[in-house]
């Protein structure tokens, strides 16, 4: 199972086992909370089935979503290496499995491979740029650039080539654009179906399909 991930790709045989012997795996429905901003890690998470979110909450309670991750993922990896709270909370988006590991075991086994934790750390310091990213981003920018910014980040992430252009190989809702952009769900409807109309997008089962990334990068550079 924890093969799959490819930080645990340069782990020995024993060491892998070790980690796999400890590893418990918990289901969680749709829209139930993983951890909360401001809890204090216990596990190493994996994302072994489904799709979550990391999102901040507003002192009104409006929700900000930094990041989505599809399985096979880790997430939460940063407040457990510095011993800190979580900075935000994570979400099942649907019904998820999560497998934990105690922070000792996974702590004492990532203490004897360097590499390994330099490259747990450039990955949670490239997830961090990204959430501080889209932070900056919904300050500074009209909804349609933070509509079209996320469009085009979950692209690079998720994008398969087909021959309608580039499809985004994750299902998404108004709503879970609407919280990656910081706006409303009526607006991020109204704006995807601007952006359909005026063919820079088409959707497929609730998963887009950008038509031209060319065009659609041009909209930013407006």
């Amino acid at each position: 199972m924890l093969e799959k991930l490819a930080i645990f790709q340069i782990l020995n045989e024993n060491d892998i086992k070790t980690l796999e012997k400890n590893l418990k795996v918990y289901k969680f429905k749709k829209r139930e909370t993983i951890f909360n901003e401001g809890d204090i890690p216990q596990w190493f998470h994996v994302l072994i089935k489904g799709k979550i979110k990391i999102s901040k909450f507003s002192n009104n309670g409006k929700e900000i979503i930094l990041e989505l991750l599809d399985a096979p993922d880790f997430f939460g990896t940063l407040a457990l290496l510095k011993n800190i709270p979580y900075p935000a909370s994570a979400i099942a988006i649907d019904d998820c499995d999560i497998g934990n590991i105690p922070s000792k075991t996974f702590l004492q086994i990532v203490n004897k491979y360097p590499e390994l934790q330099s490259e747990i750390l450039h990955h949670v310091t490239m997830r961090l740029k990204s959430g501080i990213e889209s932070l900056k981003n919904i300050a500074l920018v009209d909804v349609l650039s933070r509509i079209v910014y996320q469009i085009l980040k979950l692209a690079n992430k998720y994008g398969k080539k087909v021959s309608e252009g580039i499809l985004i190989d994750l299902k998404l809702t108004k709503q879970e654009i609407a919280e990656m952009s910081g706006t409303t769900t009526e607006t991020a409807i109204r704006i995807m179906s601007k952006l359909k109309k005026e063919g820079y997008i088409t959707e497929q089962n609730r998963k887009i399909i950008i038509k031209d990334i060319e065009m659609l990068l041009n909209l930013l550079k407006d």
